[in-house]
């Protein structure tokens, strides 16, 4: 594991997509997950978007997200299916090969695993001729798979190379979900690890936990779950992972300031996990000047 791994989420900066790109890149990272919507919200259109990424120097970490696609039925199920072509030529036209894809919150929504398993198996055979891999991500909050062990599950009955799981640190954390629960999981399985934590201990409702989700996370290293999220990623490294690392952070105070602030707050979070939780060495660019601002 080095500096490498880890990457960052456009949706978690300010400003243009250039902008988000440049403080990215600037702060050490190498890659970042690129949000759907900072490309089609482009004002030179999602052509320029594209280009944007592609022009930046930074691989791709996947694209984000397609959500409420499984479980459906009649004309919804082709809407959805009509949403996921054009979301997966998005995918391959930016040079990712990877798409996020969240777990249903839709009402109309089955709850059976094998309806659920058929449709992602629909969508990872979409996705194998543009060489795209499918991370399925269990919500919380989700009516088809409410965690990380209920998407492995269904992309387990789903039995398709190119479909595994995104696991997302804070949904962990949040749910209380026992972290020996990742022990049943092949790290071969697990596409993507988004990471963030939260500065509150424990959540009053459903309500409460969807709103710090999408307004109020914060870097690893700077939330009251350190332990937990040290254990998480510890966890994950004993177990074999070995793919990518981004910080899904949504705070709507980040989105206030400048993008360079921020992402500077991406790279102590990721020394923080390399030099303390792993107890590793990170090439990371300026590393003294780094250490003097964190003892100052």
């Amino acid at each position: 594991m080095n500096f490498a791994d880890f990457g960052m989420d456009t949706a978690s900066l300010a400003g243009s997509l250039e902008a988000k790109l440049a403080a990215i890149r600037a702060a050490g990272f190498s890659q970042a997950m690129i949000s759907a919507a900072d490309l089609v919200a482009h004002p030179q259109g999602t052509a320029a978007g594209v280009r944007a990424v592609r022009e930046s120097g930074l691989r791709v970490t996947g694209l984000e997200a397609l959500r409420d696609f499984e479980g459906l039925a009649g004309h919804l199920h082709h809407y959805k299916l009509d949403i996921a072509k054009a979301m997966l030529t998005l995918c391959s036209d930016v040079g990712s090969t990877l798409l996020l894809v969240e777990s249903s919150v839709s009402k109309h929504a089955s709850t059976e695993p094998d309806v659920v398993a058929r449709d992602l198996r629909k969508l990872a055979l979409l996705a194998i001729p543009l060489g795209i891999r499918i991370a399925f991500k269990g919500l919380p909050w989700s009516r088809t798979a409410a965690g990380f062990v209920a998407a492995a599950d269904v992309a387990f009955r789903a039995n398709c190379p190119n479909l595994g799981i995104g696991l997302d640190s804070f949904d962990t954390l949040a749910t209380h979900t026992a972290l020996e629960e990742l022990e049943a999981l092949d790290p071969e399985q697990i596409f993507l690890v988004q990471l963030s934590d939260y500065m509150w201990h424990q959540m009053r409702s459903t309500d409460e936990e969807f709103t710090t989700a999408t307004h109020f996370r914060v870097f690893p290293g700077e939330g009251v779950h350190s332990n937990a999220l040290a254990d998480l990623v510890t966890r994950l490294d004993k177990l074999g992972y070995y793919r990518d690392y981004s910080f899904a952070v949504y705070n709507d105070d980040y989105r206030q300031l400048p993008p360079e602030v921020v992402a500077e707050r991406a790279q102590n979070a990721a020394v923080w996990l390399g030099e303390t939780v792993l107890r590793r060495s990170l090439p990371v660019p300026n590393m003294e000047r780094l250490r003097q601002r964190q003892g100052a």
